[in-house]
């Protein structure tokens, strides 16, 4: 019974993987791979292992080697890349097996990686599980004595997603209500470590937010923007409430928004002929309530008249355990919520869309899973930097997709182009990154 669920998830990760492999997976299964004891248990933190690989692969390598959990390591003389057990890594990152363990004791983390205490940050530097496809697919080329091309088909191409959250189409109480709050908690995180000028600074912008007025209807410079671009982004849209007045958490957390107004409506049924795609945007206490997901998709669509397949969780409020369940049962087909809200990356190690495994069926999920590796507030608010590290920090995670032929999304919410944020600077250094467009071009639109 176990060595039957066992290979489900080795079929679950070659399946996962077959980007990569358009034919003969065969050959995969018959690479000399460790395979780890299923009950083994790991240390939490995970310990984290650069391996190198030889010669033939090294230019797969980032950072100097392949990052891999110390516990997937096999003991013994061979050179250690030959010990690695790299299908459970695989397992390993795109099931969150780590998280999960932590989910389990201590319940969601919500997608804050600083609730992840002392973990190894080079976990989520890369797109590790696509790097670690690619040196399979050579190893078995070798192996077989056939050209990687010739066994396994043309690599894929690299998928770059811009996706637009619309949080707010207009300046209510609730939201100089946030944003100050958030601007007064980067000005005493400022002042612990010691940075008065900068805490000063962001104690007035607070201020200069609370009470200045600003236009949040950025719908349509995005859409000329993207257009000279060439690009058709995500739009994730609210739903809207049933409540006649919303209670104190529905009034601090959710959007206060419609979908039943004439001028989003009649804009978002445009966009969507037009070829860009509309998603659900759920409440924030809707992570893992499938009735109320299964509402809320409902009321979009009946709103907009518009079928609604994907998703992004509002706040990137997520379980592993509970959301991507409810979303199906809802009738969502894919979401892109996995990332985290206070720092860039892979947090599950992957550009790549997936099936979840669901423990419960012992089986892939029929829902598809798109990683989010980088949002607007990772380079302004989180970590404010200055211009010329924002462009390289961009450049950065689009080069690392587009280096192991992945796919990923990327975060530029609809109301920062505002003047109350004036985040458009980054806006342009993404679609520039993504499309390989001067930033020149951004003059003319």
């Amino acid at each position: 019974m176990l060595e039957s669920l066992r290979e489900k998830q080795l079929s679950w990760v070659l399946g996962n993987l077959r980007r990569y492999w358009s034919r003969n997976e065969d050959a995969l299964s018959r690479l000399p791979i460790e395979r780890t004891a299923a009950t083994q248990d790991e240390p939490t933190p995970p310990l984290c292992e650069m391996v190198s690989l030889p010669d033939w692969a090294r230019d797969l390598e980032a950072d100097g080697g392949l990052a891999v959990p110390s516990h997937l390591i096999a003991t013994g003389d061979a050179p250690v890349w030959r010990r690695v057990a790299w299908w459970d890594v695989v397992w390993w990152y795109l099931h969150g097996v780590a998280e999960r363990q932590v989910e389990a004791a201590a319940g969601p983390i919500h997608s804050y990686s600083f609730r992840l205490h002392n973990w190894d940050h080079r976990f989520w530097d890369r797109a590790w599980v696509n790097r670690i496809a690619l040196f399979a697919r050579r190893w078995a080329a070798r192996c077989e004595e056939v050209n990687e091309q010739t066994l396994f088909g043309p690599l894929p191409s690299a998928e770059l997603i811009v996706t637009h959250d619309v949080d707010a189409i207009r300046k209510t109480a609730a939201i100089r209500l946030k944003q100050t709050a958030f601007h007064s908690f980067n000005a005493l995180r400022a002042l612990r470590q010691g940075r008065i000028g900068h805490a000063l600074e962001k104690l007035w912008d607070g201020i200069l937010f609370g009470v200045r007025p600003a236009d949040y209807w950025c719908v349509d410079v995005i859409r000329q923007l993207e257009e000279a671009h060439g690009i058709r982004s995500h739009f994730n849209v609210y739903a809207g409430s049933t409540r006649r007045l919303p209670n104190l958490r529905e009034f601090v957390f959710d959007p206060s928004y419609s979908p039943h107004g004439q001028r989003l409506r009649s804009t978002l049924q445009q966009l969507h002929s037009d070829g860009w795609t509309i998603g659900l945007h759920q409440s924030f206490d809707c992570f893992a309530d499938v009735n109320r997901m299964n509402s809320e998709r409902g009321r979009l669509e009946a709103a907009l008249e518009l079928p609604i397949t994907s998703c992004r969780q509002h706040w990137l409020r997520f379980s592993w355990e509970e959301t991507w369940k409810a979303q199906q049962s809802a009738g969502l087909q894919q979401d892109t919520t996995l990332g985290f809200n206070d720092r860039p990356g892979f947090r599950n190690g992957a550009a790549l869309p997936w099936n979840p495994w669901d423990p419960e069926t012992e089986s892939p999920m029929q829902l598809t899973a798109l990683p989010m590796v980088l949002m607007d507030s990772h380079v302004y608010d989180y970590n404010p930097i200055d211009a010329d590290t924002r462009q390289r920090l961009i450049q950065h995670w689009v080069d690392e997709v587009r280096a192991v032929r992945g796919t990923a999304t990327f975060i530029w919410h609809q109301r920062v182009l505002s003047s109350d944020y004036g985040w458009n600077d980054g806006f342009h250094e993404l679609l520039s990154a993504i499309t390989g467009v001067s930033q020149s071009s951004r003059h003319a639109a």
